[in-house]
């Protein structure tokens, strides 16, 4: 079987609705239509036309994901498959006709519940994310989760979730927000985790039409699942590594001004080996053995599902569907023709290479930083003189770090003086 064949089927087939609903800050409510196929329900997740960042090959990523992961990570994982449903677009102006089946995986009487519901079930003081908002392109952080009362005492889920985190560092998902991680309740009862059933947001998938960004894009998140951290030779060896492990402790100067957040994934990472370094061994197992896998995986692109498309695209459509603007708007029109404009078609020879070699960078990056962390948990020094923290592009070009650790102090300065004013 070919994971990459394109399925059809058509919307008066369905047998029902998936309702999904947002939680958080700001509020949605989605339909999905659910069909029956060979006596089993799957559900047709549609590409949205509003979504931020759209582009078809969010389609391509959740099957390409799901199904090394379903392989080599968690067999509980759903294989996500393409598909066209014709005539969703009648019934919902936002859908998209393209987008992907996949197996629905809740029994009688289950319900998922994610991070938010449940922390609102189960107060604590140690996490506080009510008022989150789901920005995409940006990192999460979850260390203090991992330590609440929850997980601490249902360590079988805080073992699941943590697999899942190192699942979404390893496709370098942008948009693993806490509505992203769901549970399954019966009766009131906490069973299990949800098994990991959202990979649109890989970066690898992003941004192909925009090289110089998404090279930039995957630079920043090299360089924050380890130390951003040189050499200095005016301070001895003791006091360089005390200032490297600073810095895996508290994180660097640069976190505040990062507004994709990238140290999140170091100090994510550090957690999980801190709690889970069993969790952190098999994974570093299963990834190895995935490697063969990347070198032989090829996407075979179907060009009726592809199409020209733009990353731009989601714009226009999103204030007319929204119903902020009419064709007839100079903004609409503006973004429309700039979307239309930069449209590509996918030269999918090249981006099968690029894919091949941003995966395996990815492994090889994060056993680098699992195995450092690993060791530091063992009480063994590293050696901070030679460290480097390599980026697959270019390195992030930033301010000397001294220039920054100024602005913050005088920012802070300016803070205290404004207080005391008022």
């Amino acid at each position: 079987m070919n994971y990459f064949d394109v399925h059809d089927i058509e919307i008066t087939d369905k047998i029902g609705n998936l309702k999904t609903e947002s939680s958080g800050v700001i509020y949605s409510t989605k339909f999905f239509p659910v069909f029956s196929i060979e006596g089993e329900e799957y559900i047709f997740k549609p590409l949205s036309k509003t979504k931020p960042l759209l582009t078809p090959l969010f389609s391509y990523s959740e099957v390409y994901w799901s199904y090394l992961f379903h392989k080599y990570i968690d067999s509980d994982t759903p294989n996500y498959y393409l598909a066209k449903c014709k005539g969703i677009d009648k019934e919902n102006k936002k859908y998209d006709e393209r987008g992907c089946l996949v197996k629905n995986i809740l029994q009688e009487g289950e319900r998922l519940i994610n991070l938010l519901e449940l922390y609102q079930k189960y107060p604590d003081s140690l996490v506080d994310i009510s008022q989150y908002i789901n920005y995409c392109e940006k990192q999460y952080d979850y260390s203090d989760i991992l330590k609440s009362t929850f997980f601490t005492e249902r360590r079988d889920l805080g073992e699941q979730l943590s697999l899942q985190i190192l699942c979404s560092i390893l496709r370098r998902d942008d948009n693993f927000h806490y509505e992203n991680v769901s549970f399954i309740e019966k009766d009131g009862e906490i069973l299990r985790i949800a098994p990991m059933i959202d990979f649109e947001f890989s970066q690898m998938f992003l941004f192909p039409d925009v090289e110089e960004y998404h090279r930039e894009k995957s630079s920043f998140y090299d360089e924050g699942m380890l130390p951003i951290y040189h050499y200095n030779e005016e301070l001895s060896l003791e006091e360089n590594y005390a200032t490297f492990m600073n810095i895996i402790e508290y994180g660097s100067v640069y976190q505040f001004f990062d507004h994709t957040e990238s140290e999140l994934v170091l100090k994510n990472l550090k957690t999980i080996v801190e709690l889970y370094p069993e969790v952190v061994e098999r994974f570093l197992k299963s990834i190895k053995q995935m490697k063969q896998e990347i070198m032989n995986i090829e996407i075979s692109f179907d060009s009726s599902f592809l199409k020209e498309f733009s990353s731009f695209d989601w714009k226009p459509s999103r204030m007319l569907l929204k119903g902020e603007v009419t064709e007839d708007d100079e903004r609409y029109k503006e973004l429309k023709q700039f979307s239309e404009e930069n449209k590509i078609v996918l030269d999918t020879v090249k981006f099968n290479k690029q894919l091949q070699k941003e995966v395996l960078w990815s492994i090889n990056k994060l056993e680098e930083a699992l195995l450092l962390l690993l060791r530091i948990q063992k009480g063994i020094i590293p050696n901070v003189r030679d460290y480097r923290n390599r980026t697959l592009y270019n390195p992030v070009k930033r301010y000397p770090e001294g220039i920054l650790i100024k602005v913050l102090e005088d920012t802070v300065n300016n803070d205290k003086k404004k207080v005391k004013t008022q």
